[in-house]
């Protein structure tokens, strides 16, 4: 992906020095109009240019359905974090970014962000399920906060596949393409792209953006290369670069460490890329100052339409929509209530973690099942348990093997003498030294087993001494979980207490254009002098749009146009808080192992030696 009319690199020396003074005067300015809920998508896109300053470099993932657009990330990231359905594809747009704590964070349409565990991933994005559906209409889109090294430096997007619309014109939300750093056009081995894709892409290479383009399933094609041939000659004006790879064999290497896939995926060209263009600072100084300039020319249209307007008729209106509309607060009540359901359903599946728990095996299975339980405790206890296991599996193999041979060999002594070994009394007979040969040998079998038997019993008084001291350990692990649901559900309903009070704010403060003015001067006074210095990295026809737009700006007066404050607000603002009652319904199902219960009653006996008796 190119920079807006290509700007070359050496236009941009000092670029990385000036981003962090222009991202503090972004966000004196975000401080000022965001106090005007009139402006509140245009400070929410200035906002948006500040955490994408700030952030790592971001790549979007472009691509028609079932092109592995989804399966490549999982490639990327070594692990089937992204759920991959054929018949339900990626249903909202997810930021993949880097976290001590893995966790999903939902943002809807209205603001409300909610934060739910990995499990859920599938729920949110291709879930077809009732509560999946009411879920996705009110997302805007997802934050999925993963442990992974590479999302230190860039944060990948899994997109929606895109769409073809009238005149077999494929389109895709501008807005997400302008935030980004990189696009990757994915396409599979095989599948040509479409007319309606060569569109989107020249109306990209209009705008100076050419995206690179992965190539993904050669292991699925034989003619791969022959492919990626033959789209170089059809496309390759409209792209930077071509990079073929295998998602399913890289994600595969990675699941079973094997270098050889991990080379026949050729992901290391794909990463090689992306680290490439996470060290570009030059470019994305650039990208920002030209996104501003941008938001600059949004902004004057957005004061000049303000006093255009009846101030108090618009503010009736935003009122009525969140408060007023009995479908709309309808709507959003559902959407909540389906969060909170899905986190009783997890508070309700935690309090019966050890519910059928009645072996050391099946606790063995739990820990190993839920994250939650495990951390270096319980990982001590795991060893513990798993060794006594493998002592008592270890000594049931020899006994097995010792009773295999003496029964074998007592059949052989029986058949020649007519009496079993423990009735043997060895002479001249000619097939005895074979016997009393063999015997010896048993006789070291038995000596193993009697070594191994003490490993059982020793390993088995670790572990029952382990169990009582884990058991209430495990539990207060659960109660924490649950506490944990309980604190999401308050902090939803803390979020709709808010919600409540801001609007309140809204109605109260509706006169209060000050701040635009107060953002008139600081834009004139600040940032125009800033921007206007030789060192930032600007053309001479940027520099021209930046002074138009300040004057046109400027020449707009908002000093005379005082608003009217609405001095009652509907009764129906009043937060009404979803209940929880979860505690007596559900209730904890406690774990109490006993001795019986951990411990092997069947452990066979040691078996006996053999006294080898000599005739006189």
């Amino acid at each position: 992906m190119t920079n807006i009319d290509n700007t070359p690199i050496e236009y941009t020396t000092s670029a990385n020095n000036i981003l962090p003074q222009f991202v503090d005067q972004l966000r004196q300015l975000y401080g000022i109009i965001v106090q005007n809920t009139y402006v509140k998508d245009t400070a929410k896109h200035l906002n948006r240019i500040i955490q994408d300053a700030n952030n790592q470099t971001m790549i979007l993932i472009v691509g028609k359905e079932r092109v592995g657009k989804t399966t490549l990330i999982n490639g990327l990231l070594g692990r089937e974090i992204l759920s991959v359905d054929d018949q339900h594809p990626t249903g909202v747009n997810t930021f993949i970014r880097y976290g001590e704590h893995e966790e999903i964070k939902a943002y809807f349409l209205d603001g409300v962000v909610a934060i739910f565990d990995l499990s859920k991933l599938e729920l949110l994005t291709t879930g077809d399920t009732f509560a999946s559906q009411i879920l996705r209409e009110h997302l805007d889109y997802l934050e999925v906060y993963l442990k992974n090294d590479l999302l230190k430096s860039v944060t990948i997007i899994d997109s929606v596949s895109l769409e073809a619309g009238g005149g077999e014109m494929a389109y895709f939300s501008e807005a997400l393409m302008n935030r980004v750093d990189e696009i990757f056009w994915v396409l599979r081995s095989g599948s040509m792209a479409i007319d309606a894709e060569i569109l989107l892409l020249e109306a990209l290479k209009n705008k100076g953006v050419e995206p690179l383009c992965v190539i993904n399933g050669i292991d699925a094609d034989d003619h791969a290369a022959a492919f990626v041939s033959s789209q170089q000659q059809r496309i390759g004006h409209l792209i930077s670069d071509f990079v073929a790879v295998s998602a399913r064999n890289a994600l595969e290497a990675k699941q079973t460490d094997s270098h050889e896939l991990w080379e026949k995926s050729q992901y290391e060209h794909l990463i090689t890329e992306i680290h490439r263009f996470a060290e570009n600072s030059d470019k994305k100084t650039y990208a920002i100052l030209i996104r501003f300039l941008q938001w600059l020319e949004r902004f004057r249209f957005e004061l000049t339409v303000i006093p255009q307007r009846d101030p108090f008729q618009s503010a009736v209106e935003n009122i009525e929509k969140y408060a007023g509309d009995t479908q709309y607060e309808f709507s959003r009540n559902q959407r909540d209530l389906a969060i909170v359901k899905e986190y009783e359903q997890e508070y309700e599946e935690v309090a019966q973690t050890f519910k059928h728990v009645q072996t050391l095996y099946q606790l063995l299975q739990t820990i190993s099942q839920h994250d939650y339980l495990q951390d270096a405790k319980v990982d001590k206890f795991t060893e513990i348990a798993v060794y006594y296991q493998q002592m008592l599996r270890e000594y049931r193999t020899m006994h097995s093997e010792y009773s295999r041979e003496y029964e074998r060999l007592d059949a052989q002594h029986k058949k020649i003498h007519g009496k079993g070994l423990m009735k043997a009394i060895f002479g001249q007979h000619t097939q005895n030294d074979f016997f009393k040969e063999r015997v010896e040998k048993l006789n070291e079998q038995q000596v193993i087993c009697v070594a191994q038997y003490d490993k059982v019993q020793q390993a088995e008084a670790a572990m029952l001494q382990a169990i009582q001291d884990i058991q209430p350990y495990l539990i207060e692990l659960v109660k924490e979980r649950m506490s944990r649901i309980e604190q999401k559900v308050q902090e939803l309903n803390q979020q709709r207490a808010k919600e409540k009070r801001q609007l309140k704010n809204y109605a109260e403060k509706l006169n209060e254009f000050s701040c635009l003015i107060e953002a008139q001067g600081y834009i004139k006074g600040t940032l125009q002098p800033f921007l206007m210095n030789e060192e930032i990295p600007l053309k001479a026809k940027d520099l021209k749009m930046l002074e138009e737009t300040v004057q046109a700006i400027l020449s707009i007066d908002l000093s005379n146009n005082g608003l009217l404050t609405r001095s009652q607000m509907n009764n129906k603002m009043e937060s009404i808080a979803i209940p929880f009652d979860v505690r007596d319904k559900h209730h904890l199902e406690v774990l109490s192992l006993k001795e019986e219960d951990v411990k092997s009653n069947d452990i066979p006996e040691i078996p006996k030696k053999l006294a080898i008796q000599y005739e006189e």
